[in-house]
């Protein structure tokens, strides 16, 4: 009997196996930006947005997906698409939208045929969205009303040029930013506790590479809560798409 091999595009293998988006926001995400959070979840894969509730338009998403690399290639590629649309334009995509983007070359599919109906899930998925983000958008506006002195409210424009300020910085600056933040917010309570952490590297600006150092190397929260805690300090005070990623 005779196997076929099951083909996958080159840009499928490093979304399912390098995904950027993979995570969540919270309320605290939305609330420090004044944006609305929609979370909606179908089947195996949860959507969480954060939407500048003036605009209607998509700042950041993140996604988690369970079931298989597939899953996890959609909720990547989707993240990546809706990301300065309109809730509207966003939730008019389509599967087949996804898995085009996928293809290493138009013509051929990025997924064999028998995993083609995975991508029917986005639809639903977006459904979800949309129906979800009357009730988020509310939610964000009636916090923004009672909380008006301490909620500041950052336009996707104004967040967007922060973005494009942070990627024009030589690493040398990122860098420096980065344990600016670091001094201040975590490395505290490591050296406290006899640890300490050194950054090693930024790559595309996005990518930040650690490296633990004394009591932390052997620390099992190393790579739970003291990695989210860092993860999430970065995100808030720099830039909202940084990963922080352990050498070793």
């Amino acid at each position: 009997m005779t196997v076929v091999e099951e083909k996958f595009s080159k840009k499928f293998d490093e979304a399912a196996t390098q995904p950027k988006h993979r995570g969540a926001y919270d309320k605290d995400d939305a609330g420090d930006k004044g944006m609305a959070l929609v979370e909606a979840k179908f089947k195996d894969t949860k959507a969480y947005w954060l939407v500048d509730r003036i605009e209607d338009r998509v700042y950041s998403a993140k996604f988690f997906a369970y079931g298989g690399k597939v899953s996890v290639a959609i909720g990547e590629t989707l993240c990546s698409m809706v990301k300065g649309l309109t809730v509207d334009e966003a939730c008019s995509l389509k599967g087949e939208d996804v898995e085009a983007l996928l293809r290493d070359e138009p013509e051929v599919p990025a997924v064999p045929e028998s995993k083609k109906k995975a991508f029917a899930n986005v639809e639903e998925l977006l459904k979800i969205v949309q129906q979800e983000y009357p009730a988020a958008k509310a939610v964000a506006e009636a916090s923004a009303s009672i909380s008006k002195d301490d909620v500041k409210t950052s336009s996707f424009a104004e967040l967007s040029m922060a973005e494009q300020a942070w990627l024009g910085l030589s690493k040398e600056d990122q860098i420096t930013q980065i344990n600016m933040v670091l001094d201040e917010k975590v490395r505290p309570a490591l050296m406290a506790d006899g640890g300490n952490v050194q950054v090693l590297d930024v790559v595309e600006g996005e990518k930040v590479m650690i490296k633990y150092q004394g009591a932390c190397g052997n620390c099992g929260s190393s790579l739970g809560a003291t990695l989210s805690f860092m993860e999430q300090a970065l995100r808030k005070d720099i830039y909202n798409e940084l990963i922080v990623v352990p050498n070793m």
